[in-house]
């Protein structure tokens, strides 16, 4: 899909799979009309995971539609799937983790919950968030390396979803930036980020090849280089030539099981699936501080981009053996 205007053209794609999962509970948006790039990647499993990441992209999209905030939208997000729960729309204990884009012009910003990746390729690859999860604390204190976070037992373990914050806000993390010429943004649920690490991430970005190509070989990619969960890409390229090559598109690009003309989800499945340790799961430990933290760039950089993290401390030590833990889809 294009986009173009008078100071250059944006081009877009998005692609999901299910991946080795008997359903796919993961959600995207494309609104290019609200500059609005959503990716949610449900929680919960036989808990209705894929209702919750539909709910929240639909809610997120009213929100911005009416003048609100990131921060805000996904706070009523978070608040709908709760209440989506009493009303029937989901079952008890539905999550989902999160990242939105909002742009203007070339301004962008980049609000998240959980493990769902922004990441900005401007010849280098910059990690855009930080993930509210287990070994991501581990890793600001200095208690594991990169490589050991690939593969720790925890990996899979998220502080934080949307529809498990019962009281209070949610710890949002923001960011922003500028794209500039030939500037690439990815956004991503972790089955793409789990089998693919930051090398492949950008030689994937960086190949000469058309945009919707792209964003198919980071899905594809990561299936091939064994992962198993569902995966989603959500690629956005901005050039200022608006002639270069860009066919045209519709305006927007919804992929979830929610229909808005119905109000009804529909194609929700009728299995149960059991619980995988190997998918992501949610630690239900209510933050007990928050406060702005530095960027951590994963191999990456930060190019000028001006940081601002709002990250929970959440208490673990007995909590690991004590908390409730949702086996997420």
């Amino acid at each position: 899909m294009t986009d173009t205007s008078g100071n250059g053209a944006l081009k877009t794609s998005g692609y999901t799979d299910v991946g080795k999962r008997k359903h796919n509970e993961d959600a995207f948006l494309i609104d290019r009309e609200l500059g609005l790039y959503v990716v949610a990647d449900g929680v919960g499993g036989h808990h209705s995971g894929e209702v919750a990441s539909a709910l929240t992209i639909e809610v997120i999209q009213r929100e911005v539609a009416a003048g609100k905030d990131l921060d805000t939208a996904i706070q009523a997000a978070n608040q709908a799937v709760i209440e989506g729960v009493s009303s029937g729309k989901g079952k008890a204990g539905m999550a989902t983790t999160v990242v939105a884009l909002k742009l203007s012009g070339t301004r962008f910003e980049v609000a998240w919950i959980g493990d769902s990746r922004a990441y900005l390729w401007d010849g280098k690859l910059a990690l855009l968030t930080r993930d509210h999860s287990f070994v991501e604390m581990q890793l600001a204190a200095g208690r594991i390396t990169q490589e050991e976070a690939r593969v720790h037992p925890r990996r899979h373990v998220i502080m934080q979803a949307i529809g498990l914050q019962m009281e209070g806000r949610l710890n949002v993390g923001h960011n922003s930036g500028e794209l500039g010429e030939g500037n690439s943004l990815l956004l991503c649920s972790d089955g793409v980020t789990d089998p693919l690490d930051s090398e492949q991430l950008s030689h994937l970005l960086g190949r000469d090849t058309a945009l919707e190509q792209t964003c198919n070989n980071l899905v594809e990619t990561a299936l091939q280089c064994g992962g198993k969960d569902n995966a989603t890409a959500v690629v956005l390229a901005y050039h200022r030539d608006a002639d270069k090559d860009l066919a045209p598109g519709s305006a927007r690009e919804v992929v979830w099981v929610y229909n808005p003309d119905t109000g009804e989800y529909e194609g929700l499945p009728d299995t149960t699936p059991e619980i995988n340790l190997e998918e992501t799961q949610v630690m239900r430990v209510s933050p007990s501080s928050a406060k702005p933290e530095e960027a951590h760039d994963s191999g990456g950089h930060a190019g000028g981009i001006g940081w601002q993290y709002i990250w929970g401390v959440a208490i673990v030590g007995t909590a690991l053996g004590l908390a409730l833990v949702y086996a997420l889809g």
